[in-house]
């Protein structure tokens, strides 16, 4: 028999959440569905953190549940007080934090003793800290992408074209890819569709 102490046993069940007979999948104070078997939430909570929390990757998931077969170990009726150790990461420290810069009006990128840009808005800021997270912290990056700004106060044109980027189809809402004529899912002309309605 394999002696499993219960340090180990909480880890094996973090997220997981008994409430009467059904066990609930909880990350970040959200359920994620509700289940009758252990092994089904065990499963559930894996392939969320394998899509990380996006119910569009979940769909498109295809993780094999290797709990329905395996001798789990009892789940404990009584959860003791405090936090799992080795699970607590400064997400600071992980992600860096926007601030603001209260004597030239910008904000700004920090990560532990490192300032990064002068930003005027916090969404540019956020854009940038998360092209960072993405880019393993190179900063090169920065360099190479070129963005382009969007002025909300400019008075449109009537006469002048501008760029439009469609993210989801007009007509059944599905994402789209930047260089998409046709929808993949409905199978729409997207041009022809918005110029008829």
């Amino acid at each position: 028999m394999i002696f499993i102490n219960s340090q180990e046993i909480r880890y094996f069940y973090r997220n997981i959440v008994k409430t009467g007979d059904v066990y609930r999948a909880k990350y970040n104070n959200k359920d994620y569905g509700e289940f009758r078997k252990l092994s089904d939430a065990l499963y559930e909570r894996d392939a969320l953190f394998f899509c990380n929390f996006d119910y569009d990757l979940l769909v498109e998931c295809d993780l094999e549940n290797k709990y329905e077969n395996m001798d789990l170990p009892p789940f404990p009726e009584k959860r003791p007080k405090g936090r799992i150790k080795g699970t607590k990461v400064n997400k600071t420290e992980r992600e860096g934090e926007i601030l603001f810069n209260h004597k030239i009006r910008k904000f700004y990128i920090k990560k532990g003793d490192e300032i990064i840009g002068n930003y005027d808005t916090m969404t540019e800021a956020f854009y940038y800290k998360k092209l960072l997270i993405n880019n393993d912290w190179c900063k090169s990056v920065l360099k190479t992408t070129i963005t382009q700004k969007i002025d909300v106060n400019i008075i449109i044109d009537s006469t002048k074209e501008y760029k439009v980027q469609l993210n989801y189809c007009p007509k059944c809402k599905n994402k789209l890819k930047s260089n998409d004529k046709e929808c993949p899912s409905c199978g729409i002309n997207i041009e022809e569709y918005l110029y008829k309605n």
